[in-house]
């Protein structure tokens, strides 16, 4: 009689056995994965939030930008008037909103105007329309004698509350006007 063919020896794994002991395992190994792309999707939603407040900040520093040199290509063509000192103003605040000149008389938009009366339409115009953009705008205008030559030296001050854009998203919670975050850009011009 032959003896029946021998079976390598391996060890016995009983039907179900393995199964049981990795079923939970399993599982286990999601949920750690979640909770780690949870804490990435958290950072990724923080830098998002960083993003949007300083886009918000240099929207409002290009709207700045924008309404100084609108003032300064006004003021040039109408030099005389600003030789003169028809466009000397100051409305900056250290806090609250700043006052707004008068509606300039006549609509120098629509009518012919001297250039004094075209001086007192612009510093309206950029006042109450340009800088009323900017969160508490203001403006400066000095004009005076340039250091050197016979030129006339312009400087151009804007300035608005930098708060909203940085308290944008909740980022902080200052809202009172004495914790106003003012920012400043300033332009000088020869003419």
């Amino acid at each position: 009689m032959k003896a029946p063919p021998m079976k390598p020896n391996l060890p016995r794994i009983e039907h179900g056995a393995p199964l049981r002991s990795a079923a939970g395992f399993a599982l286990l190994e999601v949920m750690i994965a979640f909770v780690v792309l949870a804490f990435g999707m958290m950072g990724i939603a923080g830098m998002l939030l960083m993003a949007h407040k300083s886009n918000s900040s240099s929207y409002l520093k290009q709207q700045a930008v924008q309404s100084a040199y609108d003032i300064v290509d006004r003021v040039r063509a109408n030099s005389q008037a600003a030789i003169n000192g028809s466009y000397s103003v100051n409305n900056l605040t250290t806090s609250g909103a700043p006052l707004l000149p008068a509606t300039a008389s006549p609509d120098c938009s629509a009518a012919v105007c001297t250039v004094t009366q075209l001086a007192a339409y612009d510093l309206w115009y950029w006042l109450a329309r340009d800088l009323a953009q900017l969160p508490n705008g203001s403006g400066s205008i000095v004009t005076s004698a340039a250091p050197t030559g016979s030129n006339t030296l312009v400087t151009v001050i804007v300035q608005w509350d930098d708060s909203p854009a940085q308290g944008k998203l909740g980022a902080t919670s200052q809202t009172s006007a004495a914790g106003a975050n003012l920012a400043q850009f300033t332009v000088q011009t020869l003419l």
